[in-house]
């Protein structure tokens, strides 16, 4: 662990898990509005997402909830007679990694990283990648984040613009600018390849990481000892807080320890971070995180791209309240019409 503030970076290499997690409520909590209003919830891990899914979905008393519901199993979910669909503003930012270590590309070119941003039509993206569960941000900074810069836009779909802009970057005639991107995000980076091919007029492979090399591949990455062999990384970071998000994923993508960064640090951005790590006042740091995002916007550091929702299917008899930064059941109850009242 890093010892500047706010900062830690671990890769999960190896992770074991009883079937079932156990949580009994502690009724003489300190904060009496706050005591739960379940007496236990239990995790199970001894299902897959899919199994899960189809349990909450036609029965009762298997399984209440279920988070991180696909966008394409939503409609299924609006259709059951056992569940409902719970949806949430994400705490999620998806966005292209440029690969700064290539030498025979020139991504430090902020004319190259805005052509290929301009090409990516982001509201096709939310529409057809997510079923339009999804909100296309800016830069990094979630437009519902205390933190956010008000007036930043997202950058428009230009593709006649970027088509301008893309020959003057000095990209090497014929070769094919090569995507990357896990199992998770594989419809939209074929959606962005497909954008990139018609913009630029270029040739686009796309790579998806297997599950089973998917740690061997970040743990290059997060290491920094070999030069990835791909060009833009499609790829996430999630935040705990509503401020001071630069924390969580300016800092993951730019960062001195971002598991994310493919270039050198840009120094800038470290005077900025170290400036906001500095505030000891809620507003300064409010401001200085706004300058970060600001500075990541007008770099063009990444490929800006959308912030997913969290989407879950919750049993009719519950009454969740989803919260946007993490899974709480501080204020979930459930009626006498529960399987568990019953």
């Amino acid at each position: 662990m890093d010892r500047t503030p706010l900062t830690s970076t671990w890769l999960t290499k190896h992770e074991l898990r009883t079937p079932r997690v156990i949580l009994d409520a502690f009724q003489d909590y300190w904060n009496a509005e706050r005591v739960p209003r379940l007496e236990r919830v239990v995790f199970r891990n001894d299902l897959t997402k899919q199994k899960a899914l189809d349990l909450c979905l036609s029965t009762e008393g298997n399984v209440d909830i279920v988070t991180n519901v696909p966008p394409n199993q939503a409609d299924r979910v609006q259709s059951s007679s056992f569940a409902d669909l719970v949806r949430v503003k994400g705490n999620e930012i998806i966005a292209g990694v440029f690969n700064r270590f290539n030498i025979d590309v020139d991504f430090d070119s902020r004319q190259l990283r805005l052509a290929i941003n301009l090409a990516v039509n982001r509201v096709k993206l939310v529409s057809e990648g997510f079923n339009g569960y999804a909100d296309i941000v800016p830069a990094l900074t979630p437009p519902w984040a205390f933190d956010f810069p008000e007036g930043l836009e997202a950058i428009p779909h230009l593709p006649e613009e970027a088509r301008r802009l893309f020959p003057e970057s000095a990209w090497p005639k014929g070769r094919p600018l090569v995507l990357a991107t896990t199992t998770d995000y594989k419809k939209m980076t074929y959606l962005i390849a497909d954008d990139l091919k018609k913009a630029l007029n270029i040739e686009v492979n796309v790579f998806i990481i297997p599950d089973n090399q998917r740690i061997e591949w970040m743990t290059i990455l997060a290491e920094k000892k070999l030069t990835p062999n791909w060009d833009i990384l499609i790829t996430s970071a999630s935040a705990l807080f509503l401020e001071g998000t630069p924390a969580f994923f300016h800092r993951e993508f730019f960062g001195k320890d971002g598991a994310l960064r493919a270039s050198a640090i840009p120094p800038e951005f470290s005077r900025l971070y170290t400036r906001m790590t500095a505030q000891t006042e809620r507003e300064q740091l409010l401001k200085a995180a706004e300058d970060i995002d600001r500075y990541v916007y007008n770099e063009v550091l990444a490929l800006f791209l959308v912030s997913p929702e969290s989407l879950y299917a919750v049993n009719k008899q519950v009454d969740f309240e989803p919260y946007r930064t993490t899974l709480e059941f501080a204020e979930t109850s459930v009626t006498n019409q529960h399987w568990s009242r019953m």
